[in-house]
């Protein structure tokens, strides 16, 4: 908890940040009509990628719907 004390907005976005995640994975995983692979690919990329993995992922998923 070091962090926490020392630099508390870094704290916060890296927290903000794999919150994000879990709610796009569960999206990718109960939501969305990707094959597997698709799947693996995206959830590798939401794990790998930090804050941009998450903006790509709603990008193409709103494209995807027709929503943009």
């Amino acid at each position: 908890m070091e962090l926490l004390a020392r630099n508390p907005e870094i704290f916060l976005l890296v927290t903000l940040n794999y919150l994000l995640v879990a709610v796009a994975l569960i999206h990718l995983i109960f939501k969305s009509d990707y094959p597997v692979g698709s799947r693996l690919i995206w959830m590798a990329i939401l794990w790998l990628v930090p804050a941009l993995g998450i903006a790509a992922y709603w990008l193409v998923w709103y494209r995807r719907e027709g929503r943009l």
